[in-house]
């Protein structure tokens, strides 16, 4: 009798599971959609951060002498050419301020472009990828409660043909403004311009 209630309190009862290792494998998958091989960039706007690699996207600095540095801004051509020119003249008065200058002068700009292949998401009218969000199951079996996801398909990742842009200037720093001649940016003045949080990577 004792071992009939305690059957039917099982079959009663319904236990509600969250499918953890499903969903860490779905976000594992799609993960791996997204970055693919990293060799391989993502045709999107480059943010205002560290490059932390030659091949990377972003800024980088070499010291060339007393006050005088080299800033390199590597950017896709999704990024617009005046964010560019702004990113590394804001490295370039970081910089000054880090080695206690006030002013900054751009004495030579160069800008190179050099064709890649790259990785692009293309918004599609197709049905999204369903997956379960919940598992419930009880003494007679398991079912899925599953709802929409916005992870892309494999055919939304398309190749498209992109331009990386490198975009470097020769920046001289003083604390004598006229030192540096009409060119000469307040190194105050420059971090004072605030850049659009959406461009903002760090």
């Amino acid at each position: 009798m004792r071992r009939k209630l305690e059957k039917n309190a099982l079959k009663s009862s319904h236990v509600k599971l969250r499918p953890t290792h499903l969903l860490l494998g779905v976000g594992i998958a799609v993960t791996a959609l997204l970055t693919g091989c990293s060799s391989v960039p993502v045709a999107t706007p480059t943010p205002y951060k560290s490059a932390n690699s030659e091949q990377s996207y972003g800024y980088s600095s070499e010291k060339l002498g007393n006050g005088e540095y080299r800033i390199l801004f590597k950017a896709s051509d999704r990024t617009p050419a005046d964010k560019v020119q702004q990113y590394a003249l804001r490295r370039a008065a970081e910089i000054a301020k880090q080695n206690n200058f006030g002013y900054v002068a751009v004495t030579k700009t160069n800008i190179t472009k050099k064709r890649v292949l790259a990785r692009e998401v293309i918004m599609s009218d197709d049905e999204p990828v369903v997956f379960p969000s919940d598992k419930q199951c009880t003494m007679s079996g398991c079912s899925d409660v599953a709802q929409p996801s916005t992870v892309p398909n494999p055919s939304d990742i398309e190749k498209t043909a992109m331009k990386d842009i490198y975009f470097s200037i020769v920046t001289s720093m003083s604390n004598d403004e006229q030192s540096l001649g009409a060119n000469a940016f307040s190194v105050s003045e420059l971090l004072a311009t605030p850049l659009d949080e959406e461009n903002k990577g760090y």
